[in-house]
């Protein structure tokens, strides 16, 4: 797990700053976090990030999600991001730093058998501010057309959110979220 994690930390450090220098002067807030949950007795290590343009689209992010506890063990990886948005509220930390949790949505490319190699997939990440000992991270996959149920570590993300193990998310300002489209985020019955 500490061997997944240090390969993890660099590249999401180094994205998050490449992302902070070309998004600071975006109109919209963005997201990005690493760390890992266990949903199935065993770590699922992530890596996020999401976020708009300048004129708000969504049109930025990642995700790599590894589940070692599923069977068999899940690798899903972003193909292309279809939104990004607030959940509920947001708030200031106090140290005056943005708080608050974002659905970040798209299509993956998964290591399971056809139908379920291609799905959209819908993240809900928050940012409880420092140490990040209280961030929250849940995942939904669906199958592209259908939205039959894939994978969930949180039904529809209606259950108690999943603490991180160990991490970081970040939610950087200003507090404004954006739209787009997310099939994931509600699936349908599991095949």
């Amino acid at each position: 797990m500490r061997a997944i994690w240090t390969r993890l930390a660099p590249g999401i450090a180094t994205l998050a700053l490449a992302l902070a220098s070309g998004a600071a002067n975006a109109d919209c807030d963005f997201l990005t976090g690493g760390g890992f949950i266990i949903p199935n007795g065993a770590n699922a290590n992530f890596g996020v990030a999401g976020g708009c343009s300048k004129d708000g689209t969504p049109t930025w992010g990642h995700l790599e999600y590894i589940d070692h506890g599923a069977s068999p063990s899940l690798n899903v990886h972003w193909t292309s991001i279809t939104a990004y948005f607030r959940d509920g509220a947001d708030g200031l930390d106090t140290k005056n730093r943005l708080t608050g949790a974002r659905f970040i949505c798209g299509k993956a490319r998964t290591n399971l058998a056809a139908p379920n190699d291609n799905v959209n997939f819908a993240v809900r990440a928050k940012d409880m501010g420092e140490p990040g000992v209280d961030d929250e991270f849940d995942i939904q996959l669906t199958q592209e057309g259908t939205n039959t149920l894939v994978y969930t570590t949180n039904l529809n993300f209606l259950l108690t959110p999943h603490k991180l193990n160990g991490g970081n998310i970040q939610l950087h300002g200003p507090a404004v979220g954006t739209g787009g489209s997310c099939p994931a985020q509600t699936a349908g019955a599991p095949a």
